[in-house]
This record gives structure tokens, C-alpha cells and sequence, in this order.
């Protein structure tokens, strides 16, 4: 019995847990789960829970999409949920609950379509030996109740503005309390550019422990949330007159005590290799990305939210930035609200890939790129079409991952199409 597992068994055998959360990542980095009570949890664990396969499928309004291998293919089958003793924490909201994240399993083996598992794929075809790390930067909007609905908590746009961030300090202190519980290190809180605008920094960690963090922070971030009656939302265009919400990630790769990506001097060869590779497949890393119709809004021309499949040093225009200080990689072409799991997988594949095929990246641009480099996919169906052609992508991450994400997200497009909307009523009922 491992370290991990003897503390959650320990811990649970004590009394006063009642209930557990056998938690996962859907497709859209959702956190789905059940609620079991402890006795029953303790018997079972080692053989998991059934759940149904298409939980993991499913759009974020819960329509089923058909062709992801979870549905009429198995009859609707269960899978069965394994929980990871080390993602064990008890929930400091709730004296008598804990949670745990699970992997599911069909048939006995894992279930290749589910985001976690991908994360787990990549990183187990890391035949270079490297050691991944990834750090995260998080934007998300903090809404409250107006009398016509939700308003930013803050009263405008005041970025890095201290009486602004003051405002929400109560909030903040809240979210670092309970994130201190769950051991996810919060380096800060700044007001963004929009009003009611937030972005937190994690510090570095394993890839894998990276994503179950930035999964466990959005559903902390809820939390504190309802306990405030605010609407925290990670949504990445709630207003089309503000700033987007972005998920900038950070990866850098060693060799022992050796960083592969490059030094004070610059980057190395496979430092290039790598940033070549995330350029080379930069069409399908928005695709993972940019998971909506929604977030598509957040590309524009001349702004920090990229346009191009473009790299370049310490730019904040471009999709890649090599920030000044340790040589890392810094992916900003991801929305707020895609799923950490398949945007960190995907990042370390194509850059695998990069560096395996030594492919070179483009000259680094310097102010600007809009007009001077490929635009890219500026509507889910291109980005979609180009994931589904990406074969040495699908080599990496596996064509079930593939398969899942492009069913999912064509079916929330055709819920998104079937919508009328009042745009729609107020350009055409009375003058057509």
C-alpha cells in the first residue's frame, strides 16, 4: 500500500467523514461525480464505482453527442471510475465530506478518450527522458447581482490598480484559505484589464499534478462563489466590449539540472525544435484551446489574445512567448475555460513532436504579427477539421481523444446553431 493510499484509508477510517466525491474531468474539463458515503467508498475502492462512459462525452449543457465510442457502440455501458489516492483531500467547506479524482477503466483498460488519461498517455511516451513542468496563469471574470442580472464585482476596468483589487480582497482571501486545504500554491491575485477581471498565478509543478490543480481551482473558485453570492465564470468572452479571459500555460523541459529548451545565452536547438513544434501544430492546439463558439471572440488583431500561429521573445502578441529569465515556453493561444488536462497534453506533444522531427519554427516576430504569419482557425469548424487531420498529433495523443473531442464539440455547435437568438429577432422581425 502506498504512502498516499495508506493516508486516505487512514483518514476516512477515523469517523467523521461521512460522504466522499469520486470526481472526474469531462471533456471540457467540467468536474463531474457522485457522492458516496464512506463506508461504502471503503469497501469498494479498490474494485472503482460505475459510472456512465458518455458523463465523459457530453457538452456543457449535457447534450449527448452521437460517435464518440461511449453511446449506441457499447449499448450506453458503464465504465468504472478508479480513484487516485494522491488527489485524496477532505473539503474544508464541509466538516463531514472529502473528494478524490478518478481515472475511468471499460473492460478493464483505460479508457483512452478521457482528458486525464490522455495527460497520462503523453507522458509516458516521453521516450526522451526530459522532465516536464508546466505553470499556469488563470483569468476568469467575478460577477455579482445587478438588478438586471450579473455586473462585474469591481466597478471598471482597472488593471493591476490597487483600491480595485481591494475590493476583492475578501474574495481573494477566501480563495487562498481554501486553496492552502487542497496544497495549491496561489504566487498571486492582480485585477486584469476588465472590470471585475481577475488572473491567478500557480506555481510550477509536474505536468499531471499541474492539471488536477488548475481543475480543482475552477471548482474552488465556484465555491467561494456561492458562499458570496457571486458568479465567478470562466467564460472567455462574457462581454464582447471587454477583455477575453485567457489560460496562459508555461512548460519547460530538463534534462537533469540541464533545461533542453536554452539558458541565458538563448534558446538551444531543441528549444527552437520545440517552439517549432508548437507553431507546426498551433491550429490544433486551438482547437483544444479555444473549445466554443464563445471563445473564438476572443482572437482579434492587435490585441494580447493571439491571432497568428506566431512566436516570439517576451511578445505578448504572439500565440508562443519566450518570457525574459528561465527559457520556457509560454502557450497563450488557450481560452479560461478550456480543459487543463487536453491544453497541457497537447502543448507537451507537439512539442515532443517538434523536437523528434528537429522541425524549425519560423523567424521570431517582433511587435505585431497580425498580417505577417498564418491567422489562426477563426471558427471551431476549421480548428476542428484541422485536429481531425493533424495525424502525428493523434499519433501522440491517440486517435480516441480525437474522436471524443470533435463529437462533443460538433454536437454543442449544432445546439448552438438550432439557437435563435434575440440578435437575430432584433436585426430581422420588423425589417424583413
Amino acid at each position: 500500500m502506498s504512502d498516499a493510499t495508506a493516508e486516505m484509508v487512514s483518514r476516512l477510517e477515523r469517523g467523521d467523514i461521512d460522504h466522499i466525491f469520486v470526481e472526474f474531468p469531462d471533456i471540457n474539463g467540467i468536474s463531474r461525480s457522485k457522492q458516496l458515503t464512506t463506508d461504502y467508498f471503503l469497501e469498494r475502492w479498490k474494485n472503482g464505482f460505475t459510472m456512465n462512459l458518455l458523463l465523459l462525452a457530453q457538452t456543457p449543457r449535457n447534450h449527448v453527442p452521437d460517435g464518440t465510442g461511449f453511446g449506441a457502440e457499447i449499448d450506453y455501458g458503464d465504465g468504472v471510475v478508479h480513484p487516485d489516492p494522491k488527489t485524496f483531500h477532505v473539503l474544508p467547506w464541509r466538516d463531514d465530506a472529502a473528494r478524490v479524482i478518478c481515472d475511468f477503466k471499460y473492460d478493464g483498460e483505460p479508457v483512452l478518450g478521457a482528458p486525464r488519461t490522455v495527460l497520462k498517455r503523453v507522458l509516458e511516451q516521453n521516450d526522451l527522458g526530459f522532465d516536464f513542468y508546466a505553470g499556469s496563469e488563470l483569468e476568469f471574470y467575478l460577477l455579482e447581482e445587478t438588478g438586471d442580472g450579473y455586473g462585474p464585482a469591481t466597478s471598471d476596468n482597472h488593471e493591476c490598480v490597487t483600491w480595485a483589487t481591494e475590493e476583492i480582497s475578501q474574495f481573494y482571501n477566501r480563495l487562498v484559505d481554501l486553496a492552502d486545504d487542497f496544497e495549491i500554491d496561489i504566487q498571486s491575485l492582480q485585477h486584469e484589464h476588465g472590470a471585475g477581471q481577475l488572473e491567478v498565478l500557480f506555481d510550477y509543478g509536474r505536468p499531471l499534478e499541474q492539471a488536477d490543480t488548475t481543475f480543482e481551482f475552477k471548482r474552488l473558485v465556484k465555491q467561494v462563489g456561492r458562499e458570496r453570492d457571486q458568479w465567478p465564470t470562466f467564460m472567455a468572452k462574457p462581454y464582447g466590449d471587454r477583455a477575453g479571459s485567457g489560460y496562459h500555460l508555461h512548460v519547460s523541459a530538463f534534462d537533469g539540472d540541464t533545461n533542453i529548451l536554452g539558458n541565458t545565452d538563448g534558446l538551444s536547438n531543441q528549444g527552437r525544435h520545440f517552439i517549432g513544434g508548437l507553431i507546426e501544430h498551433a491550429d490544433s492546439l486551438a482547437a483544444f484551446g479555444t473549445p466554443n463558439i464563445n471563445a473564438f471572440k476572443r482572437y482579434k488583431p492587435g490585441s494580447f489574445a493571439p491571432y497568428t500561429a506566431s512566436w516570439g521573445y517576451d511578445n505578448r502578441m504572439s500565440a508562443i512567448r519566450i518570457p525574459p529569465g528561465v527559457v520556457r515556453a509560454e502557450n497563450r493561444i488557450a481560452s479560461a475555460e478550456a480543459n487543463p488536462y487536453l491544453v497541457i497534453a497537447s502543448t507537451i506533444a507537439a512539442g515532443l513532436h517538434g523536437i523528434r522531427q528537429r522541425i524549425e519554427p519560423s523567424e521570431p516576430v517582433v511587435g505585431d504579427p497580425t498580417g505577417n504569419r498564418p491567422k489562426l482557425p477563426q471558427s471551431p469548424e476549421l480548428a476542428l477539421r484541422a485536429l481531425e487531420n493533424d495525424d502525428a498529433l493523434a499519433e501522440i495523443l491517440g486517435s480516441d481523444i480525437i474522436q471524443v473531442y470533435t463529437a462533443s464539440k460538433r454536437r454543442e455547435l449544432q445546439a448552438f446553431r438550432d439557437h435563435v437568438t434575440q440578435w437575430e429577432r432584433d436585426q430581422y422581425v420588423k425589417t424583413l
